[in-house]
This record gives structure tokens, sequence and C-alpha cells, in this order.
């Protein structure tokens, strides 16, 4: 028997760069399928399918000039527009009352971008940016928010094990926002800020005795969350 849902759920699986989240989404798709969930996967940004997506390539390449070159205000426009391209897919998935299970969404952009600015200024620049996303855009707001979290000291060190990414060029190992220690600091300390904040926020800790958790441990945390909330 095939599960679906009376409406669809939106989840997006969260966190810093290195922490996981495509493998995790991969495990759980692969879960849905052998458990017979209906679903359906988008990644975020759409590098090779959308226009603003390829842009946002190009923006991380560091094309454009380094982070602190475009004010976040500007920079968060093309990560917008590339979640609004998508917006009418992700309405047909939830309407055919799907598990919809997203790598990164529009909190990734009030976290990365916010990071930049000074703290008195970022609650401001975070609910503008959600208004601009789910009330102008008018994009889905999510059910769930999975936040899988890994210390910046342990992710930096993961990234470099990661595949070289092509819409990086040559290195294809780290962006523009990746290769800028003080920023990725600041982004830990939001997602976490977020995690507490925000109640269909769920915090995923992946990590134990300072080494990273197996990646099997960590899909059952998220599917024990996800049955706990009658999710799965």
């Amino acid at each position: 028997m095939v599960q679906s849902f009376s409406k669809g759920k939106l989840i997006i699986i969260e966190g810093t760069d290195g922490a996981g989240k495509k493998t995790q989404i991969d495990l759980l798709s692969r879960y849905c399928d052998w458990n017979h969930v209906t679903h359906e996967m988008f990644d975020f940004p759409q590098y090779y399918k959308s226009f603003f997506g390829a842009w946002i390539g190009r923006y991380l390449r560091g094309e454009f000039g380094d982070v602190g070159d475009i004010p976040p205000y500007f920079a968060t426009f093309p990560y917008a527009a590339d979640r609004w391209q998508a917006k009418a897919e992700i309405e047909r998935a939830l309407s055919t009352r799907a598990l919809v299970l997203l790598n990164r969404y529009a909190p990734s952009n009030a976290v990365y971008q916010s990071a930049k600015l000074p703290k008195d200024k970022r609650q401001e620049f975070i609910d503008w940016e959600f208004e601009m996303e789910y009330v102008q855009f008018g994009i889905p707001k999510e059910d769930l928010v999975i936040f899988l979290y890994v210390p910046y000291e342990l992710s930096r060190q993961l990234l470099m094990k990661k595949d070289p990414q092509a819409y990086l060029g040559k290195d294809g190992k780290k962006d523009i926002h990746e290769s800028n220690e003080n920023l990725m600091r600041e982004v830990e300390k939001v997602y976490l800020e977020f995690s507490k904040t925000y109640p269909h926020w769920v915090y995923i800790d992946c990590v134990k005795d300072g080494m990273i958790l197996p990646k099997s441990d960590i899909h059952k945390k998220i599917v024990a969350e996800l049955k706990k909330r009658n999710i799965l």
C-alpha cells in the first residue's frame, strides 16, 4: 500500500556545508521507496537547472567579487528567484499529497546572508527575507526543518573530502562562503539560534566524541523524528 497524506508535507534538510545534507536526503528518499511513501525531491540552488541557479554558481565562484562585495539584501535575490522558479513544481508535488523533501530552502538564504550583518541588524533582515520569499514570491511554507549540526572545525575537515563541484570550476572544493572562516563561524551561530527559536525546527546532533556519526546513525535519528511527528 502506498502511503500519502491528506495534504503534502514539505520537509527541509538544512545544515552547514559538509554536514551531509545530500547524503541524508538520498537515504530518506530510499527509505520512502522501500516503505511505499509517495515523495519528491528538490535541490537548491538549482545550479544546472534554472537561470538563477546558474547565476548563483557564478557568484559562488567569485566572478562578481568576494563575500563582502555584494550586500546581503542584493545577494539574496538570485537564491529567492531560483526557488520561485521551482514554485509551480513544488506546489504540484504537494497537491499529489506527497512528502516533498528539500535540500536547502528559504532558511538557508536567511542564515547565510544575515550572518554577514552585525548582530543588531540580523533580525530585521531575516524578517524581510522571509516576507520576500513566503509572502511576495509566495513559495510554500515548510512543515518541518531538519537541522544537521556539525561543528565548524569538523565541517571544515569534511569539506576537504567532498567531491569537486562542477559549478565551482577547476578547484571545485570551496566557494566564496566556505572559504571565509569568519562567515562560516557566524553561519554556525545563526543556524543554532534558528534551531532554538523556531518550533518547527528539529536539531540533529551529527557528532559524538569529536567524530561525525555514521551516516546510517544520522539517518535513523531523522526517521525517528519524522515518525514522532506522524510524518513517516
